[in-house]
């Protein structure tokens, strides 16, 4: 998940990443990397009045860690002609992530959200696909227009941006935690943005996440690193669950 611009695709980045199936490692074996990815994807957190409550540790750089909350209710689901539509929000519901699943992916499709004042929305073109049974060094790159609006009483803007977007399943890991020990899925995606007219702007990012494949909390990130570089400076982000507050999976 992203957040509202900026902001938002970091959240939806991890909402994406984190659900799907999230620096360090701990030890692997042949065994667990030859297994695929689809034990990463639990479908529970995609049916409606799922709800899950997260508390995670963050730190920038060499800030001292600063903890938030990750919230995740499914607010409405339905299945037409085949495909899997659901909203996610990620807040009080000021905010709605439409999701599908289709064709054996997870598609991000955008954002709304309501604001004091404003409202603003994202959307992908195509929707940012996050494919569920990968094998392991297996890839998959797409290139997205992302369009980003915020309106008020008065004006709207818009931003438009390129996405090359490349996911990668690296194969299985054993990583220890804040939560406890684990069997993890680790994926690597890396995410060129490109803003139009605004050279300048172009971004770097590389993300690293481990996803739990197995046990109480299967699906989700347990531990996230990412690293963006842009305008000569390199942001370094590390984040991880440090304790599961609500998971109540339909």
């Amino acid at each position: 998940m992203t957040m509202y611009s900026r902001n938002f695709m970091a959240i939806a980045g991890l909402l994406s990443a984190a659900l799907l199936a999230a620096c360090g490692g701990g030890g692997s074996d042949s065994s667990e990397e030859a297994k695929d990815s689809s034990d990463c994807f639990n479908t529970g957190f995609y049916r409606q009045d799922t709800q899950i409550n997260v508390t995670q540790s963050s730190r920038l750089n060499d800030a001292p860690a600063l903890e938030s909350h990750f919230l995740h209710r499914v607010t409405s689901q339905k299945e037409e002609n085949g495909v899997n539509t659901i909203y996610v929000s990620p807040d009080t519901g000021r905010t709605s992530i439409h999701y599908t699943i289709e064709g054996g992916a997870l598609l991000y499709h955008g954002y709304s959200a309501l604001n004091i004042g404003a409202s603003s929305r994202q959307s992908m073109t195509p929707a940012r696909q996050s494919v569920i049974a990968m094998e392991p060094g297996q890839a998959t790159s797409q290139t997205i227009v992302q369009t980003d609006s915020r309106s008020t009483s008065d004006q709207e803007t818009k931003t438009v941006t390129t996405l090359a977007y490349t996911r990668t399943y690296e194969g299985r890991e054993t990583i220890s935690t804040a939560l406890g020990q684990f069997e993890a899925c680790r994926f690597t995606t890396t995410v060129v943005a490109s803003p139009q007219g605004n050279p300048d702007a172009k971004s770097d990012t590389q993300t690293t996440s481990w996803v739990a494949s197995a046990g109480t909390y299967r699906g989700l990130t347990l531990k996230e690193r990412s690293v963006t570089r842009s305008a000569g400076k390199t942001d370094t982000l590390v984040t991880e669950a440090s304790q599961v507050n609500q998971f109540d999976i339909k």
